[in-house]
């Protein structure tokens, strides 16, 4: 299957991929590459077995969430108090 699609440039150089398109890669990551003068761009799966065991924090049985919520109260209240930037 082969197909063709126009795309502007905006002012900004962004470009918009069609839905179509962004329906058949499936993945909201896109490898750019420039070979010969043409721009290609490929979908990228991020594999995230491959960073298993890389973080050495053993969180046990407590709920992520949990510590997300304790972590985001921490930096607020040190905002509060002045010692964050």
């Amino acid at each position: 299957m082969k197909k063709e699609f126009i795309l502007k440039i905006d002012d900004r150089g962004r470009i918009t991929i069609p839905k179509e398109v962004r329906e058949l890669l499936k993945s909201k990551r896109l490898k750019l590459k420039i070979e010969d003068g043409k721009i290609i761009l490929e979908p990228v799966e991020l594999d995230v077995n491959k960073y298993y065991g890389i973080f050495k924090k053993d969180i046990g049985n407590e709920d992520i969430d949990d510590i997300l919520n304790k972590a985001l109260a921490e930096v607020l209240l040190n905002d509060k108090q002045g010692k964050i930037f």
